[in-house]
């Protein structure tokens, strides 16, 4: 059963409209948050010093040449990097579930942006485990590529090679609703969610693909728009993400997720 996509689109508007706050100062903060959070990481990994310097280079008109990143702070500085990338996650589960709530119309607030560190652990588990599985079918272009560009030293293999990419890509999409489901469904563990996913999107990831690039044009809006284009970029953050709400609703109205067992007690 098809999702009609110019109505998911509609209703996810209408639900921003009613919502207070207003939703693009929550995407506003969202953004600061996490922007803050990843400036922080690259200071104490060494990735910001050797920016710096390589622009200082390029500034001075001197030919750029690659800096390798120091890390500050010794031992300490990429157990805070680490850190900082799981605060970073947990704070985009709760963006997700502050989208998922303004699409129902139920109350939401910037502190939703927090809730998400009441789960910690499940927050961050939800995060990863898609993006290891999905690193996982990647292995399905990256090894036989690389190992052909070694062995013939001809680097088109790499564009040659991209249709390896789709099992990856339909990973992408067949665990897209798994923070859904972990939010909706706390009595399930991170990788029953992952598999109700995989279940839910059967037939889908075509669908939901499409539905992201309807999202290009306003991407590529803010991007050449100078000073505008960054209120429009926070704006179309949240209007993606309330659309994406509405879409895991579609789907599991349709293929619900109410027949997954919990998980057993530890």
């Amino acid at each position: 059963m098809p999702i009609n996509r110019k109505d998911l689109k509609r209703t996810a508007r209408e639900a921003m409209r009613q919502a207070k706050p207003a939703p693009y100062l929550v995407s506003l903060v969202f953004l600061a948050v996490v922007m803050l959070l990843g400036v922080l990481g690259m200071s104490l990994d060494g990735t910001l010093g050797a920016m710096r310097a390589m622009m200082e280079q390029a500034m001075a008109g001197d030919p750029v040449q690659y800096v390798a990143p120091v890390a500050r702070g010794g031992f300490f500085g990429p157990v805070l990097t680490f850190a900082l990338e799981l605060m970073s996650a947990v704070v985009s589960v709760g963006f997700i579930l502050y989208s998922v709530r303004v699409w129902r119309r139920m109350k939401a607030s910037v502190g939703n942006l927090l809730d998400g560190f009441g789960f910690f652990l499940r927050a961050v588990v939800i995060q990863i485990l898609p993006t290891i599985l999905v690193s996982m079918w990647g292995m399905v272009y990256m090894v036989p590529v690389t190992g052909l560009i070694i062995m013939t030293n001809q680097t088109w293999w790499t564009f040659a090679g991209l249709p390896l990419m789709i099992p990856a890509i339909r990973a992408i999409y067949a665990y897209r609703l798994s923070a859904y489901i972990m939010l909706d469904r706390p009595d399930l563990g991170c990788w029953q969610c992952v598999l109700a996913s995989k279940r839910m999107m059967q037939g889908h990831k075509w669908e939901m693909f499409k539905l992201e690039l309807s999202f290009l044009g306003w991407a590529l809006l803010s991007a050449v728009i100078p000073i505008g284009g960054i209120f429009l970029l926070v704006w179309v953050s949240v209007y993606q993400q309330v659309t994406f709400a509405g879409y895991y609703d579609a789907v599991a109205e349709i293929r619900p997720a109410e027949d997954i067992p919990p998980a057993p007690p530890v």
